[in-house]
């Protein structure tokens, strides 16, 4: 106060209207200059939302005794600092934490702000609400995630990233590159995490920096500029952090020349010291004009920014004056045009950056697997988004109802009911900000600690429920109800539980079900409602007719199982009956009391699936399209037939575990890292975790299925379903708790054996999107590969069996010119192919040791922890935690698929879009005569095989539909994805181009005519025609010159007819009046 007044500064506001008054003498004016090496300094602070702290914790600074971090105060002090000086500049990218400081500003102080932005002092990159993992993460997904980030950044500065910025990741995905860069208009991707082989190859080879051409159906199409940061981290060059919590405040630069310690000197030679060795090592080494990048920043550091930007201001002004470099304050997107304008040819990369390893032990496939339930939940969660917003945007509901009043009129108040920054706007924002948020790279990854790992769970429970209100409002219009009749949305199927069901059923009164098909084409299913009666009678609704029906015993527990959380709500039984949905639309039933249950059968709508023996030794299961073969000695599957296309497989399969890692002095498999301990080369002496390798079955015949439970532990079984519909083979299966009482972490897989001849190499999916080719690297012990890694022709296996697991998110698979065996899974897992024929998938890891990658306790999850900081009966202080209860049960899916090579694709592509997109179940117990009386009557919008939609070729998918607030205009949009399914060569004919007519999109009467069509980025956040017109070229080494363009689509033509060319996503903009 005494300095302003002295001064005659203004006492408040005055500071931002000076430039640098405190820092006399140093000049930080600073451009590219042509024919200099530019050093740009990134200032950047990479803020994970969640990791050892929760995302609230981050963000407040709070729990401190685990690690410090206030993002807040980050936020706070940057802007003050880039304020003081017109050339400082800040980068920036979490939305999830921007956002919430941005509510908390004054009018006044966003203001300021966007002029910030305005003037390119405060950049924003990436964009997303959250920085996601690539490893773990469907492709849907992370488009909301991005998207959902992007929406505010427009809405609040009409900003749109042009920078993808992913440098934490542990691996980089097919998808990010061609999805999640060049298709969301980005210039550029930078990161920091490669397997260390690659990056030592490309560092002598000056080839970190690349052109990516990732999707093998896109090719140059959706190539992006790409680098990885040397030296592999994403912090400031050794000597040069001057964070005053994360390095201590460094070394600061003193320049008063009367000091005993002043330092310019070097400083100035250390920093030209440093440039000189990073130029060395870029693409345009020994040329006029070099751009480098200097990383000022790393997690969490800014909270006092003036330590960094004074320091900063010094090392420009005294390296400037030395002349040997050209130091200034940059960004990304600035650093990225003068790349561009370097007018060099680069290398092409055309493989993916799966999996990571840092050194020889230490191969990060661990977190592919790492906390399974939460990437079930996730996957679960950001499915029923999607399914909410076309129930909302199909029964007409306005997308901006006030979330806290729909709670309190549902009196559901509790705090943690309660959401971020404005998030009760429209009411899907909820989920939509909880699902973005678990995309995180230390989330849907398993790599947090135990309690965020609670914590992220419960954001999403929180945001569904208010998500169940739009549905549940939204279905009721649909049917043509009154507002007083009430469904409710049943999510825990897999535990029996649905209240309204088990409740009327147990009374002998009669309910309702629901049926709501997310999916933009007809399925089939057999549905699976828990009830507490077996006198049951089904009926479709629309037309009366009766339907078949089972009433089973649930999926059967292990006898350490019986403790679930839902045990005392669970139903005793479980109706079983068929179903067919239209697309984009539901079927409506009646479940009434029958107690005479006829012996006669009602009539029945599909054919039936059956169950023999064939001699003592075979157990055969069969429809009229599949038939598989159970050995009765040893009680595991032996053969599997496609009886279309006569294609015959012997397969079986059987759950292992691999003893991890986990000595003295050596590196352990953690959340992160997955390392077998004294296992061969090949994983063929992983452990039964049945004692004699075999399993105990049981069948189960019902007139529309078939069930045979294999028990092969205590605490792992299955169930093996084949439906009378269906062309695959359900596995679900429940593994756990993993036994440590032996003080052995064990790593579960589950492995199918056939004999395909698959010569080494197998297929897994990006991200749900591209098939990728992966080829086993040699499982002799540090032998150099040439084929399987194909950016690195000598690769060298140190662990050839950890190293040889990849990300599967939806589909793994093998082959031959004869046969294909696809395994589809429910959530991201890890898998691979160890031995010709052989398929794995790690499927629950419990550890007891660390792996020592920052995240400082054990994957051992069970039922609980205590505090964190708790209290012995001695009065001891203890700052970890302990374990509460038993250890986690994990109930999943896979479903297996044998098919022709030519025609696989036809089924798992099917199959993947069917797991991600699971039916919404509603039921209601209330006057369900009455019920069904007025849905017959009222409902009117499913009445054909169609559903909602006019006819889709079978080869294109909508993909993500929105409907927009009305705009300024009184008009309302909706945001409409549209996908090709296939890419090139995945089938003969359902790889080809697909037309699609958007006016003809639609029946319902509200959607069927929109007036004007405009096709966006992916994002959504700008017209594609302006960013093609931005979008920087690249130039690829003669040596490697990109294939030539593909088919991509054409622009919207006449009669709004839109063009998809393989794997391709389409984003419009539909206005409707």
């Amino acid at each position: 106060v005494w300095v302003a007044m002295a001064s005659g500064l203004p006492m408040g506001g005055g500071r931002k209207e000076q430039s640098l008054r405190h820092r006399p003498g140093c000049v930080t004016q600073g451009a590219p200059s042509e024919g200099r090496l530019n050093v740009h300094l990134i200032c950047h602070s990479h803020d994970d939302v969640g990791w050892l702290k929760t995302v609230d914790q981050y963000y407040y600074g709070a729990n401190n005794s685990i690690q410090h971090a206030g993002v807040q105060y980050i936020l706070d002090t940057v802007l003050d600092e880039i304020m003081l000086n017109a050339d400082r500049k800040f980068t920036y990218v979490e939305q999830a934490f921007f956002q919430r400081w941005w509510t908390e500003q004054s009018d006044e102080k966003r203001e300021i702000v966007k002029g910030l932005v305005d003037k390119g002092q405060l950049e924003f990159i990436n964009g997303g609400w959250s920085m996601h993992d690539e490893a773990c993460t469907h492709f849907v997904s992370m488009i909301e995630n991005t998207a959902f980030g992007h929406r505010f950044l427009k809405d609040q500065f009409d900003y749109k990233p042009s920078i993808g910025w992913q440098i934490d990741p542990f691996g980089h995905s097919a998808t990010q590159a061609s999805l999640l860069s060049a298709e969301m208009g980005f210039d550029a991707l930078y990161f920091a995490r490669i397997d260390w082989q690659e990056a030592k190859r490309r560092t002598e080879r000056r080839e970190m920096e690349m052109i990516w051409q990732a999707s093998p159906s896109w090719g140059a199409d959706a190539q992006v500029f790409t680098g990885a940061f040397l030296d592999g981290g994403y912090g400031p060059p050794p000597g040069f952090c001057f964070d005053q919590n994360q390095c201590n405040g460094g070394f600061p630069v003193m320049d008063d020349e009367c000091m005993e310690d002043e330092n310019v000197k070097f400083y100035v030679d250390k920093f030209v010291e440093t440039a000189l060795r990073y130029a060395n090592n870029t693409r345009s080494a020994g040329t006029p004009t070099q751009n480098i990048m200097f990383l000022m920043g790393s997690d969490f550091q800014y909270e006092n920014a003036d330590g960094w930007y004074k320091n900063l201001d010094k090392i420009i002004h005294h390296v400037n004056k030395d002349g040997r470099v050209n130091v200034f304050y940059s960004t990304p997107a600035t650093y990225t045009a003068a790349k561009h304008r370097e007018n060099l040819t680069w290398p092409v990369k055309r493989d993916d950056f799966m999996p990571l390893a840092n050194d020889d032990n230490s191969y990060w496939t661990g977190f592919f697997t790492s906390r399974p339930t939460l990437k079930r939940y996730e996957r679960k969660m950001a499915g029923y988004l999607q399914a909410v917003r076309q129930i909302q945007l199909l029964a007409d509901l306005p997308v901006n109802k006030h979330v806290r009043s729909q709670l309190k009129r549902a009196g559901k108040s509790k705090p943690w009911y309660r959401f971020w920054y404005g998030m009760d706007r429209q009411d899907v924002d909820p989920l939509a900000a909880a699902v973005s948020l678990t995309q995180h790279h230390d989330a849907v990854s398993g790599t947090e600690m135990q309690h965020v790992a609670y914590d992220y769970a419960t954001r999403m429970a929180a945001g569904c429920l208010v998500a169940d209100l739009a549905a549940e409002e939204g279905m009721a219009t649909m049917l043509g109800l009154p507002k007083d009749k009430s469904l409710t949305v049943c999510h825990l199927l897999n535990e029996t539980v649905c209240q309204p069901s088990s409740s009327a059923s147990g009374a002998g009164d009669s309910f309702v079900v629901v049926l709501y098909n997310p999916l933009s084409a007809e399925r089939q299913l057999q549905v699976r409602v828990p009830v507490d009666s077996s006198a049951l009678e089904v009926s479709a609704i629309e037309t009366g007719e009766v339907i078949a029906s089972d009433v089973l015993p649930p999926t059967p527990l292990a006898s350490s199982l019986q403790e679930l959380q839902h045990a005392d709500i669970a139903s005793s039984l479980v109706l079983s009956f068929p179903a067919l949905l239209p697309p984009l639309c539901f079927r409506a039933f009646l479940i009434q009391p029958n107690q005479s249950r006829k012996k006669q059968e009602a009539p029945r709508r599909f054919e039936k699936a059956v169950w023999t023996e064939e001699a003592e030794e075979q157990l055969v299961v069969e429809n009229k399209f599949v038939k598989v073969t159970f050995n009765m000695t040893s009680g595991l599957l032996s053969s599997f037939l496609n009886k279309e296309q006569q294609v015959s497989i012997e397969l079986s399969q059987n759950f292992f575990w691999y003893e991890s890692a986990q000595g003295e002095n050596v590196q352990r498999s953690g959340a992160y890292i997955f390392r077998p301990n004294h296992t061969a080369a090949d994983g063929q002496d992983a452990r039964c975790v049945s004692r004699d390798c075999r399993a105990t079955i049981k069948v189960k015949e019902g007139k529309g299925s078939v069930e045979v439970h294999q028990t092969f532990s205590e605490w792992a079984i299955q169930t093996v379903r084949l439906f009378s519909f269906s062309k695959e083979v359900e596995v679900e299966w429940t593994v756990g708790p993993i036994p440590v009482e032996d003080l052995q972490g064990k790593e579960v897989i589950s492995r199918f054996q056939t004999n395909i001849s698959s010569s080494s190499s197998f297929l897994t999916d990006s991200n749900g999107r591209d098939i990728l080719e992966r080829r086993r690297c040699s499982t002799s012990l540090y032998a150099q590969d040439s084929q399987c890694r194909p950016s690195v022709p000598s690769y060298n296996v140190t662990q050839p069996v950890a190293g040889n697991f990849f990300p599967v998110n939806t589909m793994i698979a093998i082959q031959d010119p004869w046969a294909s065996l696809a395994v589809l899974v429910d959530r991201a897992q890890g898998g691979t192919s160890l031995v010709d024929g052989q398929l794995e998938l790690m499927v629950h890891r419990r550890l007891l040791f660390d792996d020592n990658r920052g995240v400082q306790e054990p994957l051992n999850e069970t039922q609980s922890i205590s505090p964190y900081d708790w209290e012995d009966e001695d009065h001891n202080v203890h700052h970890e935690p302990y374990r509460i209860g038993k250890g986690l049960v994990v109930r999943g899916k896979h479903v297996l698929a044998v098919a022709s090579p030519e025609t696989a694709a036809e089924g798992y592509r099917r199959v993947q879009d069917e797991i991600y997109l699971e039916p919404v179940l509603f039921a209601s117990s209330r006057k369900a005569h009455q019920l069904a009386s007025a849905i017959r009557q009222g409902s009117r919008m499913c009445n054909s095989s169609s559903g909602s939609l006019h006819s889709l070729p079978p080869n294109i998918a909508i993909l993500t539909i929105e409907k927009q607030p009305l705009n300024t205009h009184g008009e309302y949009t909706v945001l409409l994805r549209v996908a090709h399914k296939f890419g090139i060569g995945e089938h003969g004919t359902l790889s080809q181009p697909a037309t699609v007519s958007l006016a003809r999109l639609f029946k319902v009467a509200h959607l069927s005519h929109p007036f004007k069509v405009d096709e966006l980025t992916l994002s959504g956040n700008q017209l594609r025609s302006e960013m093609e017109k931005r979008r920087r070229r690249w130039r690829p080494e003669e040596s490697q010159a990109s294939r030539s363009h593909l088919f991509r689509g054409e622009p919207v033509g006449e009669h709004k007819k839109i063009k998809l060319a393989p794997l391709q996503i389409r984003t419009f903009l539909l206005y409707y009046r």
